[in-house]
């Protein structure tokens, strides 16, 4: 008796070994299943605290390298992740908890983002330029979608190229919250730019609603060539613009 009890304890202790240590190439099917689209190649550390060359989404772009912690509370079904993607344009870094197969939780998260990632933008009629540091304290999705959000953004040392030459904006933040799957947004620059920029930001599931004010600080032709190519400015060059998508196209709100 004592002897078979020996034989299941080392196997016990066999298995309990193994999971703690599994390789993460061994168990990538499993992570996959887990997170469907998610793509991970050059796989090496464990399961538990572990490390990707190449991270991608379906059929997305390469996102660069990620790390990741995964606590062994996973072992009873509650599914936490701290993760670290990095590439020479792009980092983020933040805890991820996996509520229910379509609920997540992020928390801490920064981004750290080179602009020029995002390429020309028709709707702005420029390229942006500049660094985008983005702090999200909390953050529930729903399908993708945020349905609690508390976020905000500055993006530093921020300028368009246009057809009239390069326009420099100085910094413009962005302050997010969002409750029940409706978000509110509030932009503002530093002051230092060649335009005064203001805007409110609406967006739910049915639609969005951007509202900005763009005033010139001082004479320039290719600001002028720029804010032209938006609309059409007051007799003191101010601009309000208005972009509106999905359902908040038929309701007019204040202009």
């Amino acid at each position: 008796m004592k002897r078979w009890f020996a034989v299941l304890m080392i196997g016990v202790l066999a298995l309990a070994a193994l999971v703690w240590f599994i390789p993460a190439r061994w168990a990538l099917p499993l992570l996959q299943a887990q997170w469907r689209g998610l793509r991970l190649e050059g796989v090496s550390g464990t399961l538990w605290q572990g490390r990707a060359e190449r991270v991608s989404i379906g059929d997305g772009p390469d996102l660069g390298s990620v790390a990741w912690t995964l606590s062994h509370r996973a072992l009873l079904g509650d599914l936490r992740v701290g993760f670290d993607l990095r590439q020479p344009q792009l980092q983020a870094q933040g805890l991820l908890h996996r509520l229910s197969a379509s609920d997540v939780e992020l928390h801490d998260v920064t981004l750290h983002m080179n602009v020029s990632l995002l390429g020309p933008q028709p709707w702005l009629r420029g390229e942006p330029q500049g660094q985008l540091n983005l702090q999200v304290a909390q953050a529930q999705l729903q399908g993708h979608w945020p349905m609690q959000l508390d976020a905000t953004g500055t993006w530093s040392q921020a300028s368009l190229r246009t057809a009239g030459g390069e326009l420099a904006l100085g910094a413009v933040s962005l302050a997010m919250t969002g409750e029940d799957g409706a978000l509110q947004g509030v932009l503002s620059d530093d002051g230092s730019g060649i335009v005064q920029t203001a805007g409110r930001l609406s967006l739910s599931p049915l639609g969005w609603d951007l509202q900005l004010r763009l005033v010139p600080r001082a004479q320039n032709p290719g600001l002028a060539q720029w804010l032209h190519s938006l609309g059409t400015p007051k007799a003191d060059g101010t601009l309000d613009l208005r972009y509106r998508g999905g359902l908040a196209q038929w309701n007019p709100g204040k202009p």
